[in-house]
């Protein structure tokens, strides 16, 4: 019996992160490519757009990222308004903001949401495009998130956003980011993106929501297309470029508080996960951001199973037994010490902090904790 319970505890996790992502790339196969999905798309029709930026404490990087937006606005052939949004920062944020000429609004603190919240009910134009303070837009990448408003079934694009090459931790970054982006794409052809990335993203104005506090705003605000009974496209050629996070302590920390803010999203948009509702998509969110974050904790139990059945002599169960101990104990040695891990277990480490993250997330927000607010890791010393 507990033979039985381990592998269909391996099955499960399997099957989700492995076994879904091939199925869909497989499948995607026989599916057309979507027109956005070429290289130098541009959009036939020229809608009016506006540009939002939440900031807060970003004086380091907001310069550089409104020359990189500046810089595709120059190119656009319609109307373009950028818009930062100050959110209470205590460094010169709004000043570096004001000297580019760009509207500004100054807020008192109240969190990213808020910030969202007050710039949509006062901007204008019929495509909102949504960026965070430190990603730089790489060129030719607004004309790419704009193409695929042409197609009236699409409510809202997924940009790109990668890593910056010869950044520092940036190799396990950049590796996860190839996997998102090469399933983002096969899903797109399938069903839909399943959701955005808040380095970049866009959505027609008259279906940007209310954004809550305590959830991921770039799922919520990009699955509000798909509520309204739109689809999500992935324009992988409309890309931002960001920092990736140094450290490992931080990345967990940070990948803590996403798990729970985004169950917390999730939770909301539950009733997407009804294939009655939203066919295909429904099967891609469950596996794509429920699944996904709860398939981790299966290990815990995996675990004990596999001690269990070690006992009896078992020497696959001994194995696995002792690939599990070996990963404790690089994820115990590299947290105390991180910058003497060999390169080559640098990444196997990154990837278990990555998954204990996960794990964490989800205990936490099983337990009821909620993120209303917090400050961006890249912004803590």
């Amino acid at each position: 019996m507990i033979a039985g319970l381990a592998w269909a505890l391996i099955a499960l996790i399997a099957i989700t992160f492995a076994g879904y992502p091939l199925a869909v790339l497989a499948l995607s196969r026989f599916a057309s490519a979507r027109p956005w999905h070429r290289l130098g798309a541009v959009p036939a029709h020229v809608p009016d757009i506006a540009v939002l930026i939440c900031a807060y404490n970003e004086a380091a990087h907001l310069g550089a990222k409104l020359e990189s937006v500046l810089a595709e606005t120059a190119r656009w052939p319609g109307k373009a308004a950028i818009w930062v949004a100050d959110d209470g920062s205590s460094d010169a944020t709004a000043a570096i903001a004001e000297g580019f000429g760009v509207h500004v609004l100054r807020l008192p603190r109240g969190g990213k949401a808020a910030a969202l919240n007050v710039l949509s009910a006062r901007v204008e134009g019929d495509i909102l495009v949504l960026s965070d303070a430190d990603p730089l837009l790489a060129p030719g990448s607004l004309n790419a998130l704009i193409a695929p408003f042409d197609d009236p079934r699409i409510g809202a694009v997924a940009g790109e956003v990668e890593s910056a090459k010869g950044a520092g931790g940036g190799r396990f970054d950049r590796l996860y980011r190839a996997y998102e982006s090469g399933l983002r794409e096969a899903e797109d052809r399938l069903f839909g993106c399943v959701s955005a990335d808040g380095g970049l993203l866009a959505i027609r104005r008259d279906l940007m929501p209310h954004v809550p506090p305590d959830g991921t705003d770039d799922f919520h605000i990009s699955t509000a297309a798909v509520a309204a009974g739109k689809r999500i496209a992935f324009a992988r050629h409309a890309v931002a470029i960001e920092q990736p996070i140094a450290g490992g302590r931080k990345t967990m920390r940070r990948r803590v508080r996403i798990t729970v803010r985004g169950l917390t999203a999730l939770w909301r948009r539950r009733g997407l996960m009804n294939p009655a509702r939203t066919g295909g998509y429904a099967l891609g969110l469950f596996f794509h951001k429920f699944a996904r974050r709860f398939a981790p904790v299966l290990v815990l139990p995996l675990a004990l199973c596999a001690f269990a059945l070690a006992l009896t002599g078992s020497a696959f169960w001994t194995l696995v037994s002792l690939a599990i101990l070996a990963a404790a104990a690089l994820g115990l040695v590299g947290w105390f010490a991180e910058r003497r891990l060999p390169k080559v277990l640098r990444i196997p480490y990154l990837l278990g902090l990555h998954l204990t993250g996960l794990i964490a997330g989800v205990a936490l927000f099983c337990w009821g904790t909620r993120y209303a607010q917090w400050t961006p890791q890249k912004s803590l010393s």
